[in-house]
Parts: C-alpha cells; sequence; structure tokens
C-alpha cells in the first residue's frame, strides 16, 4: 500500500527536500492521465523519473513493461521499494541523478528495435538540462510526459514572435512535436510549489530535421544566434562564424539572401525550419573553409 505524502513525512520524520525539488503530486486522477498520456504498449521500455511515493508508478506498474525507475532520494527510493505491490512490470531500479544517465546504455539487452518512452514530474531546477539530455539521445527515445513548471512548457511549445520562443523551441521543434497537454494547479503537490505546472508531451521524429548535419553543430549555431536575440540575425551568425576565423559580411549577406532571410530579422522572428536551412547554408561555408569534418 503506497503512503500519501503527508503519511510518509510524519511516520518517517523527513521533510521534502528543496535542494531535490520535492513535491509530491497528490491527485489520483491527475497522476492517472498523465500516465495514460504515455500511451504504454506491452514491452516498452518506460523510463520514471522521481518516482517519488509513486503517484505515479502505481499505475505504470499495471503494464506489462520494462520498467526503468530513476530516484536521487536513496531513502525514499527504499520506502517506496518496501511499499511496492506485485506488479506485471519488470522492473530496474537506478539510484543516481537522472543527468548522469546513459538513455543508450538503457536499450542494451532489450529488443534491439525498442525506443525509451520517458515520464515523471520534473524538479523544476533541472528541466532545461533534462531536455537537452533528451534530445542528444533523440535516437533512443520514442517519446516523454513530463510535468514542468508552466514557464519551461511554455518556452518549450512557443511560436515564433513570441517572448517564449528561443533556443529549446527552435531544437526541439526539429527533432520532435512538442504539445501542451493539460495544466497541473500548485494545490495538487504536497508540499504545494509557488508556481503552476503543465504537462507537456514531446513525440520524437525518427530522424531530426537538422541532419546530415550534427546535433553539436545545429545546437552551436542556434545557441550562438540567440544570444543576440535582441539584435539583427546578421549579428548573432557574424559572432557564429567568428569561431571558424569567417568575417566576411558580404558572404553572409548572400547566405541569408539565399534563404530568404533578411538581414535585419531579430531571431525569435524565424521559424524553426528556417534555422535548419540557414545552419545548412553556413555549415557549407564552414566546410569550404575548415573541411568537412568540422561542420559535420
Amino acid at each position: 500500500m503506497f503512503l500519501s505524502p503527508r503519511e510518509y513525512l510524519d511516520r518517517f520524520g523527513r521533510k521534502a527536500s528543496k535542494s531535490l525539488g520535492q513535491h509530491f503530486l497528490i491527485q489520483p486522477q491527475t497522476a492517472r492521465r498523465i500516465v495514460e498520456a504515455l500511451e504504454i504498449n506491452p514491452g516498452d521500455i518506460v523510463v520514471e523519473i522521481g518516482p517519488g511515493l509513486g503517484a505515479l508508478t502505481r499505475y505504470l506498474i499495471e503494464y506489462p513493461c520494462s520498467l526503468h525507475l530513476v530516484e536521487l532520494d536513496a531513502g525514499l527510493a527504499e520506502v517506496l521499494k518496501g511499499l511496492m505491490p506485485p506488479s506485471r512490470a519488470s522492473i530496474t531500479w537506478h539510484i543516481q541523478d537522472v543527468l548522469t544517465l546513459s538513455w543508450e546504455e538503457l536499450t542494451e539487452g532489450e529488443n534491439s528495435s525498442a525506443r525509451i518512452k520517458i515520464i515523471g514530474n520534473i524538479p523544476y531546477n533541472i528541466s532545461s538540462p533534462l531536455l537537452f539530455s533528451l534530445i542528444s539521445s533523440h535516437r533512443v527515445i520514442d517519446r516523454a510526459v513530463l510535468t514542468v513548471q508552466r514557464e519551461v512548457g511554455l518556452r518549450w511549445t512557443a511560436k515564433p514572435g513570441t517572448k517564449d520562443y528561443g533556443i529549446p523551441t527552435v531544437i526541439l521543434k526539429n527533432c520532435a512535436e512538442a504539445e501542451k497537454l493539460f495544466s497541473v494547479g500548485h494545490g495538487q503537490f504536497v508540499p504545494p510549489p509557488k508556481v503552476e505546472s503543465v504537462v507537456v508531451r514531446i513525440r520524437f521524429f525518427d530522424i531530426p530535421k537538422w541532419e546530415p548535419l550534427s546535433y553539436e553543430f545545429f545546437h552551436s549555431f542556434v545557441s550562438e544566434v540567440f544570444r543576440y536575440r535582441r539584435k539583427t540575425i546578421l549579428n548573432g551568425i557574424r559572432s557564429f562564424l567568428s569561431r571558424y576565423h569567417i568575417r566576411s559580411t558580404d558572404l553572409i549577406l548572400s547566405c541569408l539572401e539565399k534563404t530568404g532571410v533578411s538581414p535585419s530579422a531579430r531571431p525569435e522572428e524565424l521559424s524553426p525550419d528556417i534555422f535548419v536551412e540557414l545552419a545548412r547554408n553556413f555549415s557549407e561555408i564552414v566546410c569550404d573553409r575548415k573541411g568537412e569534418g568540422q561542420a559535420r
């Protein structure tokens, strides 16, 4: 039998860890809705990030899947292990920081064609590094259903021209479809966070749009351009190309014209597809100057 957060805190004399961003979901209907959004099939590899007291886990173990539970709080993990009823899932525990987890290693020994499905109520302080960890391992990840801070969810699903549109939006939308499913009020957690949360579902493409460019090159290009988000696109691209000792403004202007982008445009005005086209065009310039291996 699972414990409520109040029962756990009282019985074990512990407090929710602020440093670990612990906020325990207490609304069963919301928990089941989050799990159902993952669309688990028999034999799937499912990873839950931060199972806590089992708000989502109690529904995940109903599925005949290969379930991996990643929990940094070793004491909390021991409590949950002791409360876990028999299940149809094959369960593997990982007592570690999820940011140190190798997603590729999780698929070793599993169905070679299987891709991972990820779920969790994510500590707000790791949402951005976690997203980029998933993106960098997109080849082995099918989808993720994550509860994140509302502002984070808005950035992941933003449209061009809005204040929330930025690096995470551009990179994510070029390798996945991201959608906000529903909001979760702070009163559904113990202790309640000071911010509202949203549940976001990310479905990764089989092939990201930036290929054959490397993820590292595309990420570097987008990141440098957005360093100058309050200036024109010309400034960001000039800074990026300076890394490769390319400083010809005429060359940049010619490439922008080829792509149909005004040199006075702002980064947040450009669609994710335009960023891919620009990155490809400028990678050709870099390859011509520095050799194929440095850009691809």
